[in-house]
Order: structure tokens, then sequence, then C-alpha cells
């Protein structure tokens, strides 16, 4: 006999920052938090989301909705009641389709409108999330309506600087391991190795430092190449 089964209801770490207003690295580490406290594997929870400016990929958390309400547990009492509407809003969509027919082929087909508008669902969510972190400095996004073609590729290879294989910074390092770091241990690396650290463009900043491979292995074991890929 066919076993049938409803939608798990899920929310990504990242939906969750962006309901809360944190930043996903801030997230993300009280998911590690947690995940240790429960004794569970992250890595079962992790996948994969690109960024729609930059073509990086970077770690996110699926979680279902007992981990989401232990995660909001420590969060202030109008952050949790925005992420338990937006659990609810889900479960509306799955509930309808929990009463299933009797036969397999009305049953399946049931199954398969329940998933495609959680699909579309989700689909609506991460628009949504990539179109504001899109267009979320106003600044850079005046610069990049108005600039040329040609300075915007050159600031698009600009931004590549900084988040290799070969050197980041510290923002991009913290961005995609969700992990903080002190500029302080690399430069100290760089002068004790005769290393100057390269200057790289950043909108809040202007420049910021980026370290060699070296140092972030050195100072924090950190692998950029493994972090990065072959960029």
């Amino acid at each position: 006999m066919n076993q049938l089964t409803v939608p798990v209801l899920t929310m990504s770490s990242r939906d969750i920052a962006e309901l809360t207003d944190k930043e996903h690295k801030h997230v993300l580490r009280d998911c590690l938090t947690m995940f240790e406290e429960l004794g569970l594997d992250p890595m079962g929870y992790a996948q994969n989301w690109t960024h729609p400016q930059n073509g990086q990929t970077y770690i996110e958390y699926l979680l279902p909705k007992d981990l989401v309400e232990t995660l909001i547990t420590g969060y202030s009492i109008k952050l949790r009641y925005q992420v338990i509407q937006r659990l609810h809003e889900l479960e509306n969509l799955i509930k309808p389709k929990v009463m299933l027919p009797q036969d397999l082929p009305t049953a399946l087909r049931a199954l398969a409108d329940t998933h495609e508008q959680l699909q579309k669902a989700q689909f609506e969510r991460e628009i949504a999330i990539k179109t504001k972190a899109h267009i979320s400095d106003k600044k850079t996004a005046t610069a990049m309506a108005t600039a040329s073609n040609a300075v915007q590729e050159n600031q698009r290879l600009k931004d590549r600087i900084g988040q290799s294989k070969r050197n980041a910074t510290v923002l991009a390092v913290e961005r995609l391991t969700g992990q903080e770091y002190t500029w302080q241990a690399l430069n100290k690396w760089c002068k004790a190795h005769g290393v100057k650290p390269q200057k790289v463009h950043d909108d809040r900043y202007g420049k910021v430092n980026t370290y060699p491979s070296q140092a972030w292995m050195d100072v924090y074991s950190v692998n950029l190449s493994a972090l990065f890929g072959g960029v």
C-alpha cells in the first residue's frame, strides 16, 4: 500500500533574519548554538543560497516548525510574533490538504497541488528578500542606475576582490561562515610576515583591508579555497 506524506512546514534562517530585521550571520550563530545544545548535526539542515548580485553561494539553514519556535524563544515578543504570523500563513497552505481523499489518484493530485502552493509561496518570499537586498543600499542603487556599462563592470570586478581563494576581507568571511573575526590578529600576522594587506572598495567605509589566504589559515584555520572555491 502506498504511503502518502503531507508537506513538512519549514522556514529558512534567511527568512527568519528578514522577518526579525536581524543580520543573517547572527541568526546563523543562534542556529549553531541551538544545534549544539540539542545535539543536532547542522549539516542536516544546511542548504545553499545564491546571492542575486554577486553570484556567490552562502549557507543557510532550513528549519522545521519546532526548531523555528525553539530558535525564537529568546527573541523579543515583537520578533517572535512576526515569525509566528508567517508560520501561520504557511500552515494555512497545508491544512486544507491534510484530509486526503480515499482514492489514490485524487489524493496524489491533492498533494501535488499542496506542494505547488508551498513552492510558489517560498519562491515569492525569496524574490521579496532578493529584491530588498538588491535595493537596500539606496546610494549604491542610485550609482548603479546612472553609471556607464564600463563603470558597472569595473565595480563588479572590485567587488570580487576581497572574497576569493587568494585573499578575503573580514566581512566576506563572516558572511559566509556566520562567525565573527577581528582584523587585529590578521594585521599582526601580515606585519610579522612582511605582507602589506591590499585595500579594496567598501560601500560603508570606503576602503577596507583584505588579508591573504595563509593569514586566514594560520590565525583562524579558515580555508579560503574551501569557502570560495575557484573564485
